[in-house]
């Protein structure tokens, strides 16, 4: 069973409420409308479990994981792709590679919320798009941490990414105004930045957390413009914002 319609006519919101409402599994894919014919439409996929997400990604090789893994420096990229060639059939890969001593639960947290955060970020960013929900496809279990969250709830996320994103174009805005010099990186690289630097430095902010303030989304923003040291695999994919 196939689902599909336009964000024009149900917004994400109503989208996550369904599936979590519903206990859907399956994937929901959404992708833009190409502006014109010269740009190729970019998709984003969501798996859900029982009306939870469990796994997000840009693309459906069931490498988003196996690459997003060796950015940090807990294990190298041969390692990675070795496990998970071993990986069960029926075990999301981040838990094997806990059994396997490789990765910690805190390590595997923060890796899920990079994978639902980076997928939400750019979501925030269309105008418009189709979305279609195939209750018929598997899970991809390389692609799972071993993580979820209820759908619904991201709904409270994306109100959070929504400030934290206005927050950053008014920040912005102001430097231009003060003819300071202003930061050219996008707001979903600025996010992948403040997660980042959560995580290394004990900041204790996390997407998940409903208690969060907009008087504490301003107060991380304000994060990458400190001189924080990151793991320098994090540095080699731009990721840094050391100064």
């Amino acid at each position: 069973m196939s689902i599909t319609g336009a964000l024009t006519d149900f917004s994400l919101p109503e989208i996550f409420q369904f599936l979590e409402k519903g206990h859907k599994t399956g994937l929901l894919t959404l992708r833009t409308l190409p502006e014109s014919q010269t740009m190729s439409p970019l998709t984003f996929y969501i798996w859900v479990n029982r009306g939870s997400f469990v796994a997000a990604s840009n693309q459906l090789n069931h490498q988003g994981l196996v690459r997003l893994i060796p950015q940090y420096p807990w294990v190298s990229d041969r390692v990675v792709t070795k496990l998970a060639q071993f990986c069960p059939p029926n075990t999301p890969f981040g838990l094997y590679l806990r059994d396997q001593g490789v990765l910690q639960v805190e390590q595997l947290e923060h890796l899920f919320q990079v994978q639902i955060g980076q997928q939400l970020c750019a979501l925030i960013q269309l105008n418009d798009a189709m979305f279609s929900f195939n209750q018929n496809a598997p899970i991809p279990r390389q692609e799972m941490t071993g993580y979820s969250v209820p759908a619904g709830f991201l709904e409270l996320i994306l109100q959070k990414l929504i400030w934290l994103q206005k927050l950053f174009e008014a920040r912005k805005l102001q430097r231009e105004e003060s003819e300071l010099q202003s930061d050219s990186k996008s707001f979903c690289t600025q996010l992948s930045w403040i997660l980042d630097i959560a995580f290394f430095h004990s900041l204790k902010f996390s997407l998940f957390d409903t208690n969060t303030t907009v008087a504490k989304l301003s107060q991380v923003l304000d994060w990458c413009d400190r001189p924080y040291d990151l793991p320098k695999p994090i540095c080699s994919e731009a990721l840094s914002c050391s100064r």
